[in-house]
């Protein structure tokens, strides 16, 4: 919680390393964060596969307020096509 109460909830989408079990691993990086007043995506991974493990994980990123990319590599901005 921050200090102004507010809370974010952070779910990997995307990483490198052995995912949990129905989930997709790659070169990448992406993370969906959520607060009471918004959705974001930060990062998109290399390929769709972060839209897949979305879907795995209930999140719907088509309600999505913003999509932030850290920087144009392609691990990390890939995926924003899907």
């Amino acid at each position: 919680m921050s200090e102004t109460g507010a809370v974010v909830e952070i779910t990997c989408l995307i990483e490198d390393r052995d995912p949990a079990p129905g989930l997709v691993a790659e070169h990448g990086l992406a993370f969906h964060l959520r607060t009471p007043h918004a959705s974001v995506l930060f990062d998109t991974g290399a390929s769709p596969a972060c839209l897949a493990n979305a879907a795995a994980l209930g999140l719907d990123l088509r309600t999505l307020d913003a999509v932030v990319l850290s920087h144009g590599h392609y691990d990390h901005a890939g995926g924003l096509a899907a």
